[in-house]
């Protein structure tokens, strides 16, 4: 899962990632085939890799002889930087034959086979969670904790996550429920979502950074979407004079979707648990909720995809 926001494993990873960049750089320089594989290793652990770049620096760096254990580091690193739930699964095999034939002297930036260890344990959970196995995902995840203790709080999230998701094929959302927009033009969800597949909603604040950051993506989302019947909105969530802010960035940003202010008593925030922004809502036309989570998040587009075979995620 890519996410603008900090969280644990964002932090726990570039942690891991700094001392193996700073030794690459004390490297020498000259052209030969050991500072080559350097260089395609140190590229490997690049987080601006798209998954086909991966895959083609991954070939390169066995060609030139990186330990396979250093290449599948570098996968595993970048599947849980990305949070990408199918490519861990798929990645699972090779984890754990690191975790079992794991050799410090040949270590990239895993600290040692324990945190190897706890990542299958963790990568275990998350293939129980896709197979609503209840019991098997806590299963694993506590022992993704045992083995690394340290880094509780980066599977404590997946556990909250997973209590979200299941709340969240419980609900249904009152499409009926007034809003009005930045222009002060009285609409409801039901009004918008109405002879459409879905309506997909960013919810966001003008403080928060990540949110704006994410601006263009939103459009981009809104171009590719609408094309396949899919609404796009965005709702703001300024807890102060939110009616003359929104429309100022709407205006700025030049957005042309419907532009939506949360009511005060925060209905939504509390029906979908927003502790945190920025978080997209996709909901079906009768008011179930089909994703919930980070715009960044590739589940988004499997759910998207549910919708419609022909959505692709953009590369």
């Amino acid at each position: 899962m890519s996410f603008l926001i900090r969280t644990p494993l964002a932090a726990f990873l570039l942690v891991l990632s700094f001392p193996f960049a700073q030794a690459q750089d004390a490297g020498k320089t000259d052209i030969d085939p050991a500072s080559m594989a350097k260089e395609v290793l140190q590229k490997l652990f690049a987080p601006s890799n798209s998954a086909e770049e991966l895959t083609v620096l991954a070939k390169e760096a066995n060609k030139l002889g990186v330990p396979r254990q250093q290449i599948i580091e570098a996968k595993l690193v970048w599947g849980l930087r990305k949070q990408d739930t199918d490519y861990l699964i798929k990645l699972l095999p090779e984890v754990e034959v690191l975790a079992s034939n794991f050799d410090p002297s040949q270590a990239a930036v895993m600290p040692n086979a324990e945190a190897i260890s706890s990542f299958v344990s963790y990568i275990r959970a998350l293939r129980a969670q896709e197979h609503q196995d209840v019991e098997g995902f806590k299963k694993h995840i506590l022992e993704a904790i045992w083995l690394q203790p340290g880094q509780a709080n980066v599977f404590i999230q997946s556990i909250e996550k997973n209590r979200r998701e299941a709340k969240m094929h419980a609900i249904s959302v009152d499409l009926k429920t007034p809003l009005t927009d930045s222009m002060g033009e009285a609409t409801t969800l039901g009004d918008l979502v109405a002879g459409k597949k879905a309506i997909l909603i960013d919810f966001w604040a003008s403080w928060c950074g990540p949110c704006m950051q994410l601006m263009p993506s939103l459009k981009k989302k809104t171009v590719m979407l609408t094309a396949h019947g899919v609404v796009v909105a965005a709702m703001n969530k300024d807890d102060e004079n939110a009616l003359s802010i929104a429309e100022r960035i709407r205006k700025e940003q030049d957005m042309k979707i419907p532009w939506l202010i949360e009511p005060a008593e925060r209905p939504f925030t509390k029906q979908f648990e927003i502790d945190s922004i920025p978080r997209m809502i996709l909901l079906s036309p009768s008011g179930k909720v089909l994703f919930n989570g980070h715009p960044e998040d590739p589940k988004l587009w499997d759910a998207l995809k549910k919708l419609d075979s022909s959505i692709e995620a953009p590369h």
